[in-house]
């Protein structure tokens, strides 16, 4: 892979990684048709660490007041950490028990029916209505969290399936999304170190390629952020399944 390609591919994790179109669908796709041949999972990882950069610098007022909040024992900052460590632990079993399973899945035909799926459940937020407003409960978390695991399957959304799920549960628009942003955290986190700890030899790797991935990923991702957070505000979330569904249709012509 070349420096090139990894800016390519760079800038289609920072654009699909928040936007809810699947970045890790984009990117089997786009290896397809680019002829790269690296690591899936791995090459995913170190791009999605580009985004989590983002994430990071995006909301760092945020997650600075947060931990203040839980240092000094304010009970809704703790509250909501805990909300968050639970809607992290179904993603940590899936990614466990059915590692093998979804590293298999990384390739186009599996890609394409995912990502059908993903424009279907963004298409449902269509019927949420403003004026639904419920707060978090570790119940409805435990729905998001479920909803994240699924997307460990190249396709299924990230952002798509779990502001989603966000959304029909009565949640307010900005903060489902404020809160898929922040689960994402520990999840990439510890899908990095987990990667990182199974690779054997770091000089089979070519780190420049990746390193501009990562940092392509961070700037595009950033610059997108904003956006959908307007776009999710209007209440024009479900827009966003008209893409996912004509780009599985396209691909599934293009690759049969």
């Amino acid at each position: 892979m070349t420096w090139l390609e990894a800016v390519i591919l760079g800038i289609i994790q920072g654009l699909t990684e928040f936007l809810p179109i699947s970045s890790s669908g984009h990117l089997v796709l786009a290896q397809h048709f680019m002829d790269i041949n690296e690591r899936g999972v791995f090459l995913e990882v170190i791009l999605h660490m580009g985004t989590l950069i983002a994430i990071l610098v995006y909301y760092w007022d945020d997650l600075s007041n947060l931990a203040k909040d839980v240092f000094n024992s304010v009970a809704e900052a703790r509250t909501y950490v805990l909300y968050l460590a639970v809607a992290t632990v179904p993603a940590v079993f899936a990614g466990i028990f059915f590692e093998n399973r979804i590293e298999s899945a990384f390739i186009p035909s599996v890609v394409i029916w995912m990502l059908m799926i993903t424009g279907l459940v963004v298409g449902s937020t269509y019927f949420v209505k403003n004026r639904s407003r419920r707060e978090f409960t570790y119940m409805i978390v435990l729905y998001i969290g479920i909803a994240q695991a699924f997307a460990l399957f190249p396709g299924i959304s990230r952002s798509g399936i779990t502001i989603s799920v966000a959304l029909l549960m009565g949640i307010k628009h900005h903060e489902a999304a404020k809160f898929a942003f922040f689960m994402a955290i520990p999840a990439l986190l510890g899908a990095s170190l987990l990667q990182m700890i199974k690779i054997d030899n770091l000089q089979q790797i070519a780190l420049f390629p990746l390193i501009m991935g990562l940092l392509t990923a961070a700037v595009t991702g950033y610059l997108v952020i904003n956006w959908l957070l307007a776009v999710i505000s209007k209440g024009k979330f479900y827009l966003f399944s008209l893409y996912c569904i004509t780009i599985a249709i396209i691909a599934y012509i293009v690759i049969n």
